[in-house]
């Protein structure tokens, strides 16, 4: 029981830490997109980046993990294709057309496609935790993003580009966890970069991208640590915890995303904090404790 529990405990960590870098994505695209790389151009090489670094570590610590079987495609396609490809594009149309924080708080309405799908496809069960803590969290989230602050300004294809940022995000925890059921968390990490890296590939535009990268000195640096920063470890880090969490608590852990995307915004684009902004972080955070307070037990086959 103790092993278990310690296992959650390091499972919720590493959701966690996922959030906790994956807040970062905003600002990153922000500069990169202020340099002149395009929405594919910014998708490419991220996926890029990745999974070159987590392909030589591969290569050099066990290149079993390269190995998976054709009939498991599906999976990588799912993780790949849509849940990161499809994802990073709406996100990052919902960040030009609407805000940083409202493109954040539309993506973690992923708690709740997260719930349904889980209920219908792993037949988890639907406490009163998860519904108070998925109700919580969007409320949290539109408080945070300013959405609910009369003046905002909001646009309706940024509206749904958010909307299905956060479909395809949810649907992430979905194909992952068939993955960390058959595949080491490194497998399923690497597919999923190496397919959304295929995808975007077509629309990089490489012949505009050497002005971009000569355009100021912190360019390149910013690139390379795109990868690592915003992709690689998140993912590796999520994908891990996905072994040891149901996907529906998962998801609500995740959402700390959007409250270090808000900070960030603050301090670094100087973005007002009003009290709603506040009350929205408290609300994310609080859902967060709700659902470690009563967690479920993860079914094992």
């Amino acid at each position: 029981m103790n092993t278990q529990k310690n296992n959650s405990a390091i499972s919720a960590l590493q959701v966690l830490l996922a959030a906790l870098l994956w807040g970062t994505l905003g600002v990153f695209v922000t500069f990169l997109r202020q340099a002149g790389f395009s929405t594919l151009q910014i998708v490419f090489l991220r996926a890029a980046v990745s999974v070159l670094l987590l392909g030589i570590f591969i290569f050099l610590r066990d290149r079993s993990k390269f190995r998976i079987r054709l009939r498991d495609s599906w999976i990588f396609i799912g993780t790949g294709l849509i849940s990161f490809t499809l994802f990073t594009v709406c996100n990052q149309i919902a960040m030009r057309l609407c805000s940083l924080s409202i493109a954040a708080a539309l993506l973690y309405t992923s708690p709740a496609f997260i719930l349904i799908f889980s209920a219908v496809i792993f037949r988890e069960r639907l406490t009163a935790a998860k519904l108070i803590s998925i109700a919580v969290t969007v409320f949290g989230c539109f408080l945070v993003s300013g959405l609910l602050t009369p003046g905002a300004v909001i646009s309706g294809a940024g509206i749904l580009a958010g909307i299905a940022s956060g479909l395809c995000y949810g649907l992430y925890s979905i194909f992952g966890r068939f993955g960390v059921e058959k595949y080491d968390s490194l497998t399923v990490t690497f597919y999923t970069f190496l397919l959304a890296a295929a995808a975007s590939l077509p629309f990089a535009d490489f012949a505009s991208m050497p002005a971009v990268f000569s355009s100021a000195d912190w360019v390149l640096p910013l690139v390379c640590a795109f990868g690592p920063v915003t992709c690689l470890l998140p993912y590796l880090f999520y994908t891990a915890g996905l072994a040891g969490l149901e996907p529906s608590t998962a998801g609500i852990l995740a959402t700390l995303e959007p409250v270090v995307s808000a900070l960030l915004s603050v301090l670094i684009f100087h973005e007002d904090m009003n009290w709603q902004k506040v009350l929205g972080m408290v609300c994310i955070l609080g859902s967060v404790v709700i659902v470690n307070l009563h967690p479920a037990k993860k079914k094992t086959k």
